[in-house]
């Protein structure tokens, strides 16, 4: 199960989707695929979310599911997101 880390604020800014994670001070833009996973959390698996990317974005499969992977570690990486045990 991947979710939102509860402390992250997120905010509109000239179109853009921005968060910024109190902890540490540091804010991120996300791009619009970015920003379909981000208001797909919390979620089950990052098949889940790659085919969601998928379709909503035309892009094959595996292509997809290499893009959330990356998203989904810079994510974690930078505390944003949590991984529940045994899961991604």
């Amino acid at each position: 199960m991947y979710r939102r880390k509860a402390q992250v604020i997120e905010t509109e800014l000239g179109g853009e989707l921005i968060l910024l994670d109190p902890a540490t001070g540091e804010m991120f833009s996300l791009n619009p695929t970015a920003r379909h996973v981000w208001a797909a959390l919390p979620a089950a698996s990052a098949d889940e979310l790659a085919r969601q990317v998928a379709e909503a974005f035309e892009v094959d499969a595996a292509e997809a599911q290499a893009d959330v992977a990356a998203l989904l570690e810079e994510l974690a990486g930078a505390g944003l997101i949590e991984v529940a045990p045994g899961e991604g």
